[in-house]
């Protein structure tokens, strides 16, 4: 049995799911996690003072930490200075305390400077880390223009621009899209198709700015979803960048992904259907008038007058 056109669609979706959750069940996947675990999520300041000093720095922790990890910092090497809360009790507590009363249990008596080291400054072992990697080569014809004709369409303008360390941006205040111009035409023209997913499903306050980790892991997998959709149909391959990059925006979930099918699915057929992928899908009532219709079985005179005119096929 033929599948649909339009089914095409869900069984990539179901394909890109099945890929995840054999991926978040791995052996790596584990070992990140358990390495993620190590390093502190530093606050806005703290980042702020990390790059001041050191603007290359891509995973920082405390000297024990890296020992912990079995890196080594190099002799020599200077620390980062950042900011650690002082934290003491603020009155005698009993054991409920923690549980019952925690804004009475711990006080906040100031802040003290400690140092942590960037990885670039120590030796050691790879740690283990589930990324996307970044596309190459080649993307499918014309694919580019006709995804930037859709970005247009919904009156937003589309930038090559630096927007690093992103490798685009959907700027919802301005209307416009922005692709880095150094990447590779496949990672351009499959960034392009994220971002198109974002200005079809999250032109709304609710995810204007981004700024609620819950609002932006959600939209991430979905804009996301919808580009692996699209590049798929029209025979460009992502799963090496589109995998890691949804597993991690949604956390290892794949429940989160799955309960996203419905809006990416419908996202990525308005835009198969405008690159004419896909046909468009039948409207309910054309295809409930097709349900109940009966055939109608020519008589053979009908069909003997039909061959002479030659219209049976």
């Amino acid at each position: 049995m033929t599948t649909p056109p339009n089914d095409k669609l869900t069984e990539a979706h179901e394909a890109m799911v099945q890929a995840i959750e054999s991926l978040v069940s791995g052996d790596d996947w584990a070992a990140m996690l358990d390495v993620a675990r190590r390093f502190h999520n530093y606050s806005f300041g703290n980042v702020c003072l990390i790059l001041a000093q050191r603007s290359d720095a891509t995973r920082v922790c405390g000297y024990r930490a890296w020992v912990a990890l079995g890196h080594q910092v190099r002799k020599g090497e200077h620390g980062i200075a950042i900011l650690a809360p002082c934290v003491t009790r603020g009155r005698p507590v009993d054991e409920s305390d923690d549980t019952e009363h925690p804004e009475l249990a711990r006080v906040l008596r100031g802040f003290r400077v400690v140092h942590v080291f960037d990885i670039s400054q120590t030796d050691g072992p790879d740690l283990p880390n589930v990324a996307p990697l970044l596309l190459e080569g080649a993307a499918p014809a014309v694919l580019w223009d006709r995804l930037a004709e859709q970005v247009a369409a919904k009156g937003f303008s589309l930038v090559r621009e630096d927007c690093s360390p992103a490798n685009g941006q959907t700027d919802f205040l301005r209307r416009s899209v922005a692709v880095r111009p150094d990447l590779s035409e496949a990672q351009a023209t499959k960034t392009l198709a994220h971002e198109l997913g974002h200005v079809l499903l999250h032109d709304d306050k609710q995810f204007h700015g981004l700024g609620a980790l819950s609002c932006r892991g959600l939209a991430e997998v979905e804009a996301e979803s919808v580009a692996y959709l699209i590049c798929s149909t029209a025979g460009l391959s992502t799963g090496a960048y589109s995998f890691p990059y949804v597993a991690r925006w949604a956390s290892g979930d794949v429940a989160l992904i799955r309960s996203a099918a419905e809006r990416s699915l419908g996202a990525a057929r308005t835009i198969t259907t405008a690159l004419g992928l896909t046909p468009a899908p039948t409207d309910p009532a054309t295809a409930a008038a097709r349900s109940v219709a009966r055939p109608i079985t020519p008589s053979p005179r009908s069909q003997a007058h039909a061959h002479v005119r030659g219209l049976t096929r």
